[in-house]
């Protein structure tokens, strides 16, 4: 079965900015007008499940790549996601208060998941080493696990790939 891999984060992280990165024209976009710009400054905001399609280069392994809209509203959309979920990968700003609120949430709900999919975090907005190392400390502590923590331009394709090569490395069997 091809593994699917979901990301998740807050409204404006980057997630569709992502997988575009990933897929290029090839994605399937749920993105519409943007009707609640007076709180998040975006023209356009995902209300469904995004999907496209990568090739790994080091394997040509082929994976689905899904993206979950962030609006509270949808959280039974996230629920779905990440009940098929083989590795989910959280989109986060360090920076923000509730970066830590949004990564433990999910995380969470994966662990408690039978078979659990593979999580990792990546800080998707530029932030400084220490702060990096403080947000994952805390996130080991708080999730009782190790959680891998990378600093990445969503928009960079390469850097993406390499985060989907980590995740890919640690699915479960």
């Amino acid at each position: 079965m091809t593994p699917r891999i979901v990301l998740f984060g807050p409204m404006g992280i980057g997630k569709t900015t992502a997988i575009r990165s990933l897929c290029g024209d090839a994605l399937s976009s749920c993105e519409v007008p943007n009707l609640a710009a007076t709180m998040e400054a975006k023209p356009t905001t995902t209300v469904g499940a995004e999907f496209g399609v990568v090739r790994l280069p080091s394997s040509d392994e082929e994976l689905h790549v899904y993206g979950s809209p962030g609006q509270d509203r949808f959280g039974f959309l996230r629920r779905w996601l990440l009940g098929f979920a083989a590795g989910v990968l959280v989109l986060v700003d360090v920076r923000e208060p509730d970066a830590l609120g949004h990564a433990m949430s999910i995380v969470t709900q994966a662990a408690a998941l039978d078979p659990s999919p593979a999580v990792a975090v990546l800080a998707a907005r530029a932030v400084d080493r220490s702060q990096l190392e403080q947000f994952s400390r805390t996130l080991a502590e708080q999730a009782g696990m190790a959680v891998p923590v990378l600093e990445i331009d969503v928009r960079d394709r390469a850097q993406m790939l390499d985060a989907l090569e980590l995740l890919v490395a640690v699915l479960p069997d």
